[in-house]
């Protein structure tokens, strides 16, 4: 048996290894303590909710069309656009833009639930991951990228002619100023959302002021056309063995370190500024603004609620938590200017052994956190099987923020790990960042 003295010293020379090594083991840093105001804030999953299966007749399901030879283009579409001309885009997992057109109700489909439609290659965004994207007044798509920051693509529509130049991507933003004068790398830009630019008082107010439409001032001057974008972490995306880019392993990382590092951004197109609105936010992701723009909404994840920032008012500058109680994961966001109500993705309830890991003391749940940032991504905890969004009215001064209904599938048979939600025209389209179609829920009542 070696004497004590050998024993100490392996201890010593382990220790001194392990503390050179955490480096690379870590190399995002260790777990830090989740406060209980911060873990998710989630309902418990309805079994019976199948509103959003194929058999419900209030859903479906858009394939596109792929002739012999053709490579697939709809694939991992996170979130669903429309131009101002109403034309539906993707934005692929290998960065295509891709139009989808000539919708096809699917011969082997009986009850008219699955479409198919003409998918086209409209541009290459480049060389990273696009997520979330929305067209301005001018006709220009302004796209999250988890690689680039935020892009923008114009002329699109100057691409239907045989003759004419390929658009070119601009790389509008991929660092931030702060307010001590540094610059901030902005490394996971997420989704984008648009201010209001055109008002009916528009025109009259670069006239004559506020003198004309004095209840009106407050609105006009508030539709700025600015752009509102989310920097979900600080940890970049990387690729897995393939050589593909993984973003949702960076946003495993995000969660179990629980630094809470994501961060709402706007970006002033009048001046080519882009400020920091909102920090410390648990991932955030779905960025959607109301119709006046008086306050922009952004998801926390992974505390699995909605946060409103404020833009106008007595609470301008402000941000609170607007709405918890999801039965799971938000996910990608919009709000309908002609409903008032709002949309959040649900891409997974709470796996087993996350809601565990919340019930154990903490000098167990945060070594373990590390511990899981360590281990391959492969052995990562398999996600739960579910889709769902949640239709909920963002409140207003008379009545509280509150969810509407919860369209779902508790299995995810038809429609699995939504991760982006559109809403138009009286449809909500539902993208998917593994999926190689489109879920469609007709919002009527």
């Amino acid at each position: 048996m070696a004497p004590p003295q050998t024993w100490v010293s392996r201890a010593v020379i382990g220790a001194i290894a392990f503390q050179r090594l955490l480096p690379y083991l870590l190399p995002h840093g260790p777990a830090v303590d989740i406060p209980p105001q911060n873990r998710p804030d989630v309902s418990a999953v309805d079994p019976d909710n199948t509103s959003l299966r194929l058999s419900g007749g209030k859903s479906s399901k858009i394939y596109e069309r792929i002739e012999e030879g053709e490579k697939p283009l709809l694939i991992g579409a996170e979130t669903i656009v429309f131009d101002n001309e109403g034309v539906m885009y993707i934005m692929s997992e290998d960065s295509k833009l891709v139009s989808l057109t000539d919708f096809e109700q699917d011969n082997e489909s009986d009850d008219g639930s699955i479409l198919t439609a003409k998918a086209t290659e409209v541009a290459d965004l480049g060389p990273g991951r696009p997520l979330g994207g929305k067209f301005d007044k001018e006709g220009c798509l302004y796209f999250a990228d988890v690689v680039l920051g935020l892009a923008r693509i114009c002329d699109l529509a100057s691409n239907k002619s045989p003759s004419a130049s390929k658009p070119k991507v601009e790389l509008v933003a991929s660092r931030v100023k702060l307010e001590d004068g540094s610059e901030s790398h902005i490394a996971y830009a997420d989704d984008v959302d648009i201010g209001p630019k055109v008002s009916p008082f528009h025109d009259a107010f670069l006239t004559h002021g506020c003198s004309l439409f004095p209840k009106k001032c407050a609105v006009v001057m508030l539709q700025t056309g600015h752009v509102y974008f989310s920097d979900a972490s600080d940890i970049n995306t990387d690729r897995d063995i393939t050589g593909k880019l993984d973003s949702m392993y960076a946003s495993k990382m995000e969660f179990m370190r629980g630094k809470n590092t994501g961060r709402l951004l706007r970006y002033r197109p009048e001046t080519g500024d882009v400020d920091v609105l909102a920090t410390g936010i648990a991932f955030a992701n779905g960025v959607a603004v109301d119709k006046h723009e008086r306050f922009v909404l952004v998801t926390s994840t992974f505390e699995a609620r909605v946060m409103k920032y404020h833009l106008a008012g007595e609470n301008a500058g402000e941000v609170e938590i607007l709405l918890g109680g999801f039965p799971g994961f938000v996910d990608g966001a919009d709000c309908s200017f002609q409903k008032e109500v709002c949309y959040a993705a649900i891409p997974s309830a709470i796996p087993p052994i996350v809601a565990a890991m919340f019930t154990w003391p903490s000098w167990v749940e945060r070594p373990f956190r590390s511990f899981s940032m360590m281990v391959p991504r492969t052995w990562a905890p398999a996600r739960v099987h579910y889709g769902a969004a949640a239709e909920f009215s963002p409140g207003d001064g008379d009545s509280p923020a509150r969810i509407i209904r919860i369209f779902q599938d508790p299995d995810g048979s038809d429609i699995d790990l939504v991760t982006g939600v559109t809403e138009h025209e009286g449809k909500l389209y539902l993208g998917s960042l593994y999926s190689n179609c489109i879920g469609v829920v007709s919002l009527d009542e």
